[in-house]
Formats: C-alpha cells, structure tokens, sequence
C-alpha cells in the first residue's frame, strides 16, 4: 500500500511538473519583453501568454542559446498562436561554431485584444544553460504628431496651389 501511495504521488507530481502555468509577459512603453529561462535537463515546452498592446502591430522577436561548456539547449521548434491555430513559426538564422543558435521572426502582425501563447520547444543538455529572448511590437497606426505633420504639409501645398492660381 505504502509504495503504491508514493508512486502515485510521483505520477502526480510528474503531472504537476509537465503541466506549468503559463507565463505572462508585459510589454514596457518602448514595446519591448525581454525573457530568459533556465529549463531543467531534458526536452521542454515554455508557453509564454501576452496581448499586444497597439491596434494594428508589426511584431518582431529573437531567442538565443547560451553554452554552459559543451552543452547547450536546442530549439525544436519556437511558434506563436492564438490559442486556436499555429500563426507564426521562428526561424532559426544562425548557429555559431560553439552550437549557440539564433532564432527569430520578423514582419509578423498581431492584433491588440487578443491573447496570444508563445511556446518554446527544445531539449536541454545540462540544467543551467539558458535561452534569452526579446520580442518588439511597433504600432502601424500613426501617431497624432504625424498625422498633424501631414495634414499641415497637406494645408501648405493648398494655399500655395491657391495662390498660384489666385
């Protein structure tokens, strides 16, 4: 009974690990998130969960490994969805002689309102290394000064139409 008990708490233990939370990031005034993490040994799933917070964003990120020695994490795959269906996949753009590996995702949009997930999918070789990331929205929605620099560039090229023709 005594070993059928703590198997069972193991298991659910296990559960407990495999299933984290998700966590949350925050974007500062600039549109920037800047995260890290150090998973233990073994594969891994990080699930990040965020909203954007402009109307209409272009959104951009990139993860890098470090090297603890010769052992490193490994992405698999790194993706962003909006809990229905994959969006968008990183890319990974590069891998230095020391196995370090650059993965990223440019030009992408997002919606503000939504709530997006973020996974990270990989193995670790050694507990200790780590990966860090840092996402960027930009709003493509104008801001109030450029629009009254339009529209006074628009109201100089009247009146001096008007003139002309005046």
């Amino acid at each position: 009974m005594k070993k059928t008990l703590i198997a069972a708490a193991l298991t659910l233990g296990a559960t407990f690990a495999a299933t984290a939370a998700p966590i949350s990031l925050a974007f500062d005034s600039d549109g920037a998130a800047v995260l890290w993490n150090k998973p233990a040994a073994g594969s891994f799933v990080d699930e990040y969960v965020f909203e954007v917070p402009y109307a209409h964003t272009g959104f951009s990120g990139s993860f890098t490994t470090s090297l603890l020695g010769n052992k490193d994490i490994d992405f698999s795959r790194i993706y962003i969805t909006d809990g229905a269906a994959k969006l968008f996949d990183f890319v990974q753009t590069s891998t230095d002689a020391t196995g370090s590996e650059q993965w990223t995702l440019n030009n992408a949009t997002l919606t503000s309102g939504v709530g997006y997930h973020l996974f990270l999918e990989g193995s670790s070789a050694l507990r200790g290394t780590l990966y860090t990331g840092e996402l960027s929205v930009v709003s493509s929605v104008p801001e109030p000064g450029t629009w009254a620099l339009a529209l006074a560039g628009l109201g100089a090229i009247g009146w001096l139409s008007r003139r002309r023709a005046g």
